[in-house]
């Protein structure tokens, strides 16, 4: 998840995807917590935020929600996109275990951030996705 600081469970998850400072790992097997720098391209660093993220070993990414060329590139990678995250990663988790997110499809843009970066926070609700087991990112 991109989150705003090392906060762990505690943390705000970030509304902006690819400037977030930290991403929230959580392992749903393990039940741990581990929070990285987000030092992809975005914030001076090199490498895509998605790169960086899969690079971290996700295998799913919970967001508020995602840009075009983001989400493309999750899609590519075959990493699975559950957006209308909000409150805390524990929030965010816990919609997550409820299937109260939003899993965006490939071709869909049911994720997507809107041009004007205002940010309306509805979940959409897609009730008839699975979780790809394993961690939630």
């Amino acid at each position: 998840m991109p989150t705003l600081g090392e906060g762990g469970l505690d943390a705000d998850v970030s509304h902006h995807f690819g400037r977030a400072p930290t991403y929230t790992v959580y392992d749903t097997d393990a039940d741990e917590v581990a929070v990285y720098e987000n030092d992809s391209d975005h914030r001076g660093g090199s490498g895509s935020p998605p790169e960086i993220v899969v690079d971290l070993g996700a295998d799913a990414l919970v967001c508020v929600h995602l840009g075009e060329r983001a989400s493309e590139q999750f899609h590519e990678m075959g990493i699975p996109i559950y957006c209308g995250a909000e409150g805390t990663v524990e929030d965010a988790l816990e919609r997550f275990r409820n299937d109260d997110l939003t899993r965006e499809r490939p071709g869909s843009d049911a994720c997507r951030e809107d041009d004007d970066h205002e940010h309306g926070h509805s979940s959409g609700g897609d009730k008839g996705h699975e979780h790809a087991g394993g961690d939630a990112r």
